[in-house]
């Protein structure tokens, strides 16, 4: 019986592109748990996941930048492969609690507590989108099914929490564990002028951006807003990018006179992106409300708070939540990420003024340090756990 899990995480993912996943299946074993993993497969990701933790990969996971799409009979092969895999590991290692993450994870992991109590954690807002497959249709109204008999349901952001909520006609509001990084008592010393350097930029002021790289995240309007910054800046783009939206960034950059200073370093590991991102001077995260799921997205973006825990100034978007977050609190500036003169006004203006990003990077480091960090946010959750676990036994005896 000793060997039996605690608890079972489940993403149809790769764990390591979401750092809530990595943070909670590692703080979950801090807390004496033996803890599970069901996640796809991917090359070239280093492990984040601790030594204590057991993992089973179902299958290789789909890399949408650099592979063609999978043909059908791939898919359903796939589908098949994860689905097995979550059942036969819940079989065998006959788990308590068993957290489910998103649709495509929940569908697989119905509500069943006379074996184990079921958490859905949705990094997304459950929505319908334009083509949309049949499967992924299913397990959207699947998910809203089995949530509302989940014994915990959780959200990175209050708006997403509340709107779920009366969507799906949930009978209690989810619990929010905002997208923060774990506790960084220490900014670890950047390599970025170093590496700048070695390509003849040394003692240039930096913007940056961390993350998936691509169209759709303001990167295109913070490249036509160079225009309004200082000449000696630099923008740094940190993550994985498909060469098409290189070049396309580049032509955009081409048209403002910038195309020398925007500079691709590629796709780190995570530790090693955030030892980068802390020798900028200032940080982008501009989320656009193309949908209901990126208007409210206040708790959920990543960079917004690993920005504040490495004391990096940011520029964000403005949105429900948004400005209580950063700009009240004074970590940044709010601006309509659609403008590239808003944009770019923010930050030849931050750029011109070390005081202020000074003041800046130590608000940013004080809001970390007191409320936004992933122990803080996740503790709710992890009680929740323990009191779930004191009342069960293994499932499938």
């Amino acid at each position: 019986m000793t060997d039996f899990l605690d608890i079972l995480l489940v993403i149809r993912a790769c764990a390591e592109h979401y750092p809530p996943t990595v943070n909670q299946a590692n703080l979950l074993v801090r807390q004496r748990l033996k803890v599970g993993v069901v996640d796809l497969s991917q090359q070239g990701i280093v492990p984040c996941l601790g030594p204590a933790i057991r993992r089973w990969r179902a299958h290789s996971a789909w890399d949408s930048k650099m592979e063609p799409r999978r043909s059908l009979f791939k898919r359903c092969a796939n589908w098949f492969r994860f689905h097995q895999t979550c059942r036969n590991v819940i079989r065998s290692e006959r788990p308590r609690v068993v957290l489910a993450y998103d649709i495509l994870g929940i569908a697989v992991i119905p509500p069943e507590n006379q074996v184990y109590q079921a958490i859905y954690h949705f990094h997304e807002l459950p929505e319908r989108e334009a083509g949309m497959g049949v499967a992924t249709r299913w397990a959207l109204a699947k998910a809203g099914h089995s949530a509302r008999k989940a014994g915990l349901v959780v959200f990175s952001d209050k708006h997403r929490a509340e709107f779920y909520r009366q969507s799906a006609r949930l009978p209690a509001t989810p619990l929010v564990a905002m997208n923060c990084p774990l506790r960084l008592n220490v900014v670890p010393e950047s390599p970025l002028q170093t590496e700048l350097r070695e390509l003849g930029l040394a003692a240039r002021q930096v913007v940056c951006y961390v993350g998936s790289i691509g169209l759709d995240k303001g990167i295109g309007e913070t490249v036509f807003s160079m225009k309004y910054w200082p000449e000696n800046s630099l923008f740094v783009l940190i993550g994985p990018s498909a060469q098409s939206v290189k070049d396309r960034i580049l032509s955009m950059a081409q048209t403002v006179g910038a195309a020398d200073r925007v500079i691709f370093l590629g796709q780190k590991p995570h530790s090693e992106a955030m030892a980068l991102a802390a020798g900028a001077d200032l940080g982008v995260a501009l989320i656009q409300p193309t949908t209901r799921n990126w208007l409210y997205s206040a708790g959920a973006i990543n960079k917004r708070f690993e920005y504040m825990s490495l004391g990096v100034p940011q520029v964000t978007n403005d949105g429900p939540g948004v400005r209580d977050l950063v700009e009240k609190r004074g970590c940044g500036l709010c601006v309509d990420p659609h403008s590239p003169e808003a944009i770019g006004q923010a930050i030849g203006r931050l750029l011109g003024s070390r005081d202020k990003l000074r003041d800046m990077a130590e608000c940013s480091r004080r809001s970390h340090l007191e409320e936004f960090y992933y122990e803080w946010q996740f503790e709710p959750v992890i009680s929740w756990i323990k009191r779930s676990l004191s009342t069960r036994q293994p499932g499938y005896s």
